[in-house]
């Protein structure tokens, strides 16, 4: 069986080091010569007139572009800094409303211990004997119960003191 050897690159077109293949391995190494390397490095491929002009003008900008992106930029900074300072007010509005929320909380839960204390402190006895001792009140007899007929079905009201019917 005859030997072949073929030409193969081991790595790409640019690479230094080529070699013959024999089966899988590799016989014969040689560099390429430094200055053949650079030189294909270096090569750029020709570039038309009409690219080489559209790629000056994308990578040109005008006045009057670099105008409208500082004024974009100046606006975009202004709404950032606005937003931030309308986020702070915010917080602050939050944090004043919890504080009187729970503030307003305490202060019921106090109105409330108060009017159970007021409330368990007195009883009806207790309102009933002070209005008959100590005010010097008594039940009103039925000589003083007025009765008023009122059209409507709602409550009466009292413009002017009720005359007396002895």
């Amino acid at each position: 069986m005859a030997r072949t050897a073929r030409r193969v690159n081991s790595r790409s077109e640019n690479s230094k080091i080529r070699g013959y293949e024999d089966g899988n391995a590799v016989r014969q190494i040689y560099a390429v010569p430094e200055q053949e390397y650079e030189r294909r490095r270096s090569s750029k491929p020709q570039v038309s007139t009409r690219v080489r002009r559209n790629r000056a003008r994308a990578r040109s900008m005008s006045v009057g572009y670099v105008m409208f992106l500082a004024v974009v930029c100046v606006a975009t900074l202004l709404l950032c800094v606005n937003y931030l300072q309308m986020k702070a007010t915010l917080t602050t509005q939050n944090e004043t409303i919890a504080s009187m929320e729970s503030q307003l909380s305490r202060l019921r839960a106090d109105n409330d211990a108060y009017y159970n204390q007021a409330m368990a402190s007195v009883t009806l006895e207790d309102v009933k004997n002070a209005a008959l001792n100590r005010l010097g009140m008594h039940y009103a007899t039925a000589s003083q119960i007025r009765y008023y007929d009122t059209t409507e079905n709602s409550y009466v009201r009292q413009y002017q003191d009720v005359p007396d019917m002895k």
